[in-house]
C-alpha cells in the first residue's frame, strides 16, 4: 500500500489516492459500528464521526506504520547485496518466531479474559517493541554505529526512529489505558523510554554477538581455503630445485648461444616458479611483488605474442606501489583469462591492463575481445584459478572492502575490481 521512494509521480498520485480511499473506508466502518450500538442518539452521524474519529486516526497510523517498517526493510535488503541473503533468512525466522509467540499471547487473553489493558498492552506495545528491535539490529547499528564517524547521529535517529514507531502503536495503548490528557503524554513517555532502555542493550548485545561468530566463521573458512590451497599447491609440486637447476643450465646455454631473448624468457619463468614456491604460501606479500609477479607474466606472453601485427596489448602498472600488501596470486588470474579467451593468432586482438593505487585503494581493470577456440586447442581446456574461486577468495579475504564488476558482451569482456589496502 505505501509506495517506496523510487516510484514514479503517477504511482505516488495512485498511492496516495489509495491511502485517502482506506482512510474513508476505515472512518466508515467505525461509523457504522458506532451507529449498530447506539441507533437512537439524536444528531447520531454527527456523533458517530465525533466519537470514531481518533480511533480510526490511531488504527490507521498502526497500519501505515507497519506498511511503512515492510517497505523499510525490504529497502533495506535490497541494497544489501554482500549480506542480503542471510540478512533476509534472520529478520523471516525472528519475525515468525516472534507473530507465533505473539498470536499465542493474543489467544490466551482472550480465553482467560484479561484486563482490557493488559490485551492492548500485547496487542500494541509487544509489537512495537518487536519492530523497534528489528530496526535497531538490522539497520541503524550497521549503517550508523559500526561506522564510527556517524555515531553523534545513531543517537539522533534512534530516537526519531523509535519515537514514530511508538507514536502510533504506543500512543494507542497510553490512549486506552488512561484518561486524561496529561497522563497519556506521560503513560506514553514510559513506555517508550523503557523500550529504548530494554530493547537498545539488547539488540546491540545480539548484534555484536552475531558478528563475532560471524568473525570466528570466516576465520575457519579463510584457514580451511588456505590449507586446501596449500595441500594442491603441495601436490601440484615436483622437486622445485631440480627445476631451479634445470632453468640455470637453460639460461646459461642461452647467453652462451647469445640468444638473449630466450635467456630473458627462462630468467623470468624462473623468477615466477619462486615467487609461486615461496611467497605463494605467505597470507599477504608486498603489492610490489605481485606487481613484478604480474609483469613478468605479460612479458613472457608477449614474447609469445610479439610476432603477431594483428594484437594489441598494453599493460599499465604504478610506478610507486611501496607500502600496501595483498592476497599473494589475487590478480594474475583476470590476467590469465584475458590472455586464454582475448588472443588469437589469425584474428585481431586486443588486451588492456590497467592497475592504480590512490589514497590506499587498488583500482584494476582488465578488458580483452573474445575469440572462440577450437576444440583440439590446449588452451581450451585450461581455466587457472578460475575467476568463481577468486570471486570466492574476495569474499573470505577481503569481506565488504572490494568490489567486483564483471561484464561481457560479443566480443569484448571486462572485469573491474576496487580492492581497500588499508
Amino acid at each position: 500500500m505505501l509506495p517506496n521512494y523510487y516510484l514514479s509521480k503517477q504511482k505516488w498520485g495512485k498511492a496516495i489516492l489509495t491511502i485517502a480511499i482506506a482512510f474513508v473506508a476505515a472512518m466508515a466502518l467505525f461509523c457504522v459500528n458506532y451507529v449498530l450500538r447506539f441507533p437512537y442518539h439524536n444528531d447520531l452521524l454527527y456523533r458517530a464521526i465525533v466519537k470514531k474519529l481518533p480511533q480510526a486516526t490511531i488504527w490507521f497510523e498502526a497500519l501505515l506504520a507497519y506498511q511503512a517498517a515492510k517497505q523499510l526493510i525490504n529497502w533495506l535488503l535490497a541494497h544489501k547485496q554482500h549480506t542480503y541473503s542471510v540478512t533476509r533468512m534472520r529478520i523471516s525466522r525472528e519475525t515468525a518466531y516472534f507473530l507465533m509467540l505473539w498470536a499465542t499471547l493474543l489467544v490466551g487473553c482472550f480465553i482467560l479474559k484479561s484486563h482490557v489493558s493488559v490485551t492492548f498492552f500485547i496487542g500494541l506495545v509487544v509489537p512495537c517493541a518487536f519492530i523497534c528491535h528489528i530496526v535497531i539490529m538490522y539497520w541503524l547499528i550497521p549503517q550508523y554505529w559500526d561506522k564510527r564517524a556517524e555515531r553523534m547521529g545513531f543517537w539522533f535517529i534512534l530516537l526519531l526512529v523509535t519515537l514514530g514507531i511508538n507514536l502510533p502503536l504506543t500512543g494507542a495503548f497510553a490512549y486506552k489505558a488512561t484518561y486524561s490528557g496529561v497522563t497519556r503524554i506521560i503513560s506514553f513517555l514510559v513506555f517508550w523510554l523503557g523500550q529504548l532502555l530494554l530493547i537498545t542493550p539488547l539488540s546491540f548485545y545480539i548484534y555484536q554477538y552475531r558478528k563475532s561468530l560471524q568473525a570466528e566463521l570466516s576465520g575457519l573458512r579463510t584457514d580451511l581455503g588456505a590449507s586446501t590451497a596449500n595441500l594442491q599447491f603441495l601436490r601440484s609440486q615436483i622437486n622445485p630445485h631440480f627445476l631451479f637447476n634445470a632453468l640455470n643450465t637453460l639460461y646459461g646455454l642461452a647467453l652462451t648461444e647469445k640468444a638473449e631473448k630466450t635467456g630473458e624468457g627462462i630468467q623470468k619463468l624462473g623468477d615466477m616458479m619462486r615467487f609461486m614456491l615461496h611467497e605463494n604460501t605467505l597470507e599477504r606479500i608486498a603489492l610490489t611483488q605481485e606487481i613484478d609477479y604480474l609483469q613478468n607474466y605479460i612479458d613472457l606472453q608477449n614474447m609469445r605474442t610479439a610476432s603477431s601485427p594483428l594484437i594489441n596489448i598494453t599493460a599499465n602498472m604504478p610506478a610507486e606501489a611501496e607500502g600496501y600488501f595483498i592476497a599473494p596470486m589475487l590478480l594474475i588470474p583476470f590476467v590469465e583469462n584475458a590472455y586464454k579467451h582475448g588472443i588469437s593468432l589469425n584474428e585481431e586482438s586486443w588486451i588492456n591492463i590497467n592497475l592504480q593505487i590512490t589514497d590506499g585503494t587498488l583500482q584494476f581493470d582488465v578488458q580483452n575481445s573474445i575469440h572462440q577456440r577450437a576444440t583440439n586447442d590446449p588452451e581450451s581446456t585450461r581455466s587457472g584459478i578460475g575467476l568463481e574461486n577468486v570471486r570466492q577468495r574476495l569474499q573470505l579475504l577481503y569481506p565488504q572492502k572490494h568490489e567486483l564488476v564483471i561484464r561481457q558482451k560479443p566480443n569484448e569482456f571486462f572485469i573491474y575490481l576496487t580492492l581497500n589496502l588499508k
